[in-house]
């Protein structure tokens, strides 16, 4: 009985020590409409207005009630903090960006139907690699193949 807890115990907490001292990036959505991305943290210019819903990528930084953030097309700027609201959570090793205009694949191939087509320096979060290809997750959450070429760390 004991041997048995200890296996479970250890189950349950190796991975949440590993996940503790591991490296993540925070995925945050837009919770209303008309949220400004601003260049600075304040009443600086507007880079453009965000729908609500929109997956952004969280610097953790943050300056004053303003925090850094990075938009799916590659896009950096500052939200209001109270317009953001947790999503999830993605180990930092996982980040990417495209160094170029890419296609996103449903297999890993060029003739499979199209997903969605990133724009450069789009981030995306790579899961698994093979043979030239790599699985990955947009922003959004869309899922599909990509060529590794396309991609560099962020």
């Amino acid at each position: 009985m004991a041997m048995c807890l200890m296996l479970i115990l250890s189950t349950i907490i190796a991975p949440v020590s590993a996940y503790a001292s591991s490296k993540t990036t925070k995925v945050m959505t837009i919770n209303v409409d008309g949220a400004r991305l601003r260049s600075g943290p304040g009443n600086y210019s507007v880079i453009k207005s965000l729908k609500k819903g929109t997956k952004v990528l969280y610097s953790g930084k943050k300056t004053n009630a303003f925090c850094l953030v990075k938009l799916s097309d590659g896009t950096s700027g500052y939200v209001f903090r109270d317009f953001l609201s947790e999503y999830g959570a993605v180990s930092s090793s996982k980040v990417y960006r495209t160094t170029q205009k890419a296609k996103v694949y449903k297999k890993p191939s060029t003739s499979s139907s199209k997903v969605v087509t990133l724009s450069k320096n789009a981030f995306v979060m790579v899961y698994a690699t093979k043979s030239g290809w790599a699985y990955v997750k947009t922003v959004s959450g869309k899922g599909g193949y990509m060529k590794l070429s396309a991609l560099t760390k962020a």
